[in-house]
């Protein structure tokens, strides 16, 4: 049986495509490569799945472009962005940087917010922030799938993994973030819950 809710990782962009270990701008929009991933996905995705009637995307660009080639190669109709979608919010002093460029600043916050998981930088989202917002991204999703039917929602790779790592059972916002940190889904790839299971997850691979 094909899981009500899909969740798609967007296509690469263009920030990804240049800097790939640096933390994108949240314009960033969709590259070419992006564009071919997001019609590949979608072609895969009819032999594999029953078709979304509806995607919704996050607010950032790279999503809401990836969401408009999926919804049009499906014939789905394209819902308006849902903020709890969006990716976790970096500081503005490390968008666009890699690790080694990262400013004292944010190291130093990095030490810290395990203890302290409400504070953050200018810019930037608290982990207590984005564990809850996850969790009022999985209960939207659930909620589009009462109200709609077969929805695909196309967000972020750490903000899938929260939501996968709020599937296993944490709720703790320091394992939800670290969990999301380790969550691995290549661009325009999907993931959905493994219907009844406490211990594990299905990663559909396109």
């Amino acid at each position: 049986m094909s899981p009500a809710v899909l969740w798609m990782r967007h296509g690469t962009c263009e920030d990804g495509l240049n800097r790939p270990q640096a933390h994108p701008h949240p314009d960033s929009p969709l590259s070419v490569r992006g564009a071919i991933e997001a019609e590949t996905a979608a072609h895969s995705m009819r032999s594999r799945y029953e078709p979304p009637v509806l995607v919704i995307p996050s607010p950032l660009r790279r999503a809401r472009q990836t969401a408009a080639i999926v919804a049009s190669a499906l014939g789905a109709r394209l819902g308006a962005p849902i903020g709890a979608f969006t990716e976790w919010t970096a500081p503005t002093c490390v968008l666009g940087r890699t690790p080694e460029e990262y400013p004292g600043e944010y190291r130093a916050w990095r030490n810290q917010r395990a203890q302290d998981t409400r504070c953050a930088l200018p810019g930037g989202e608290s982990l207590h922030a984005f564990s809850t917002r996850a969790q009022s991204a999985a209960t939207i999703a659930d909620d589009l799938v009462s109200g709609h039917g077969p929805v695909l929602i196309v967000s972020h790779r750490l903000l899938i993994g929260a939501v996968a790592a709020l599937h296993l059972g944490s709720r703790d916002p320091v394992a939800v973030f670290e969990s999301a940190k380790g969550f691995r889904l290549d661009p325009s790839h999907l993931w959905a819950p493994l219907p009844g299971s406490t211990h594990g997850e299905e990663r559909p691979r396109l």
